[in-house]
């Protein structure tokens, strides 16, 4: 488990509602975020914003449920390390995050 996920380590496992709460809110982050980065390097979304968050959010959910845990919670899902672990800016990242395809697959250069 990496440090950016120990806030699942430390909820309590009858919390689960609270714990995939904060997975949403922190993939949403991450989402944003990186759009954020991409909008100051000079590209912009072609999509609404919530369907590059739908594109991601669906990866996780499909990640969780390919993890074949019981209960096949969100903090479950293995994509989740490549989504909360990356802190580099937009131009510079890999391309295989599952966040930086998304937006790049949603965006253009602005000129």
């Amino acid at each position: 488990m990496t440090a950016q996920r120990d806030w699942v380590a430390a909820m309590p496992c009858d919390d689960l509602g609270q714990v995939e709460l904060q997975v949403i809110q922190d993939v949403l982050e991450a989402v944003e975020a990186r759009i954020r980065d991409m909008e100051r390097c000079g590209w912009r979304l072609t999509v609404p914003r919530s369907r590059v968050y739908a594109t991601v959010l669906l990866a996780v959910v499909v990640s969780a449920r390919e993890a074949h845990r019981i209960p096949a919670t969100l903090d479950r899902a293995e994509i989740l390390d490549e989504i909360l672990d990356g802190a580099e800016p937009f131009d510079t990242r890999p391309s295989r995050q599952p966040v930086e395809e998304t937006v790049r697959r949603y965006a253009t250069p602005a000129n």
